[in-house]
């Protein structure tokens, strides 16, 4: 499910902003960037969300600084030591007479800023973090909102097409009947008493499709009945879809009749229908 979530705080001389973004995934995947030099707090942020959503790609974004504070500084000393060296060099090969001093160095990268304390820094950022995640479960339970209804329409439109189904199988047998009873009466093929109803009773066992319809149903009252659940539900949806899509492509199979055949083609396309929109649910 998509959405986006930002939070601010600033807490202990530490302000953070946290943006969080979420796509559609089949599993959870979660990325966090702007924390390189804090790996803790980067598992600390990356548990937080695995603990708040069970499916999508999820990308966190930190954004951090001292507020109003200077940033402490530590002296690398080969870095230094180095830099001094090249200077010396530098100003024997030009003639220059400037005296080398902390000032150059500074300016040359021999003193790096100190990463902050990650204690001090996480209630800041906990406060951020828990203020995009709010953002961001409200966004997803609105776009959850509009899936449930569209899922709903497809369930409702699934209902009326295996409703047809059953209506359409037992005129099937009929229909063959009348056609293998006009073709012999052109042809003029005398049969033996009984031979047309024990064909047609063979006939009859190959093309049943009861245990289809009775399957499709079963699905379906279970999709119903996860539509009406709160919790995670995308990854059973998209295996219902995928076991109606089934169920329709025996029933095709199965099918003696165009207009049942029809039918089961339309089941399959709403069950890929359905199978799609439960890819963008959790």
């Amino acid at each position: 499910m998509t959405g986006f979530g930002r939070g601010q705080a600033q807490e202990a001389g530490y302000s953070v902003q946290a943006d969080l973004r979420s796509v559609n995934h089949r599993y959870l995947e979660v990325r966090v960037r702007g924390l390189v030099e804090l790996p803790a707090l980067a598992q600390r942020c990356e548990a937080r969300l695995r603990e708040a959503f069970s499916r999508g790609s999820l990308e966190l974004t930190v954004r951090w600084e001292l507020a109003g504070e200077v940033r402490p500084r530590r002296l690398v000393m080969a870095a230094a030591r180095r830099l001094a060296a090249e200077l010396e060099e530098l100003k024997a090969e030009l003639g220059i007479t400037e005296e080398i001093g902390l000032s150059h160095l500074l300016e040359l990268g021999a003193f790096q800023e100190l990463p902050p304390e990650e204690e001090d820094m996480w209630p800041a950022l906990e406060r951020a973090l828990e203020e995009a995640l709010a953002q961001l479960t409200q966004a997803r339970e609105a776009e959850g909102a509009r899936l449930r209804e569209a899922l709903t329409r497809e369930a409702e439109t699934l209902g009326e097409l295996m409703k047809r189904a059953r209506e359409e199988a037992p005129q099937a047998l009929s229909q063959v009947e009348a056609r293998l009873r006009a073709r012999l009466s052109q042809l003029e093929i005398p049969l033996e008493p009984g031979r047309l109803e024990q064909e047609l009773a063979l006939w009859a066992e190959r093309a049943d499709v009861t245990e289809e319809l009775d399957r499709l149903e079963a699905h379906l009252a279970r999709l119903r009945e996860l539509l009406a659940q709160d919790g995670p539900v995308g990854r059973e949806l998209e295996f219902l879809a995928q076991e109606l899509g089934r169920e329709a492509s025996t029933l095709a199979a199965k099918a003696r009749s165009v207009p049942l055949g029809q039918t089961a083609l339309a089941i399959r396309l709403c069950a890929d229908r359905i199978r799609e929109q439960a890819r963008n649910v959790e």
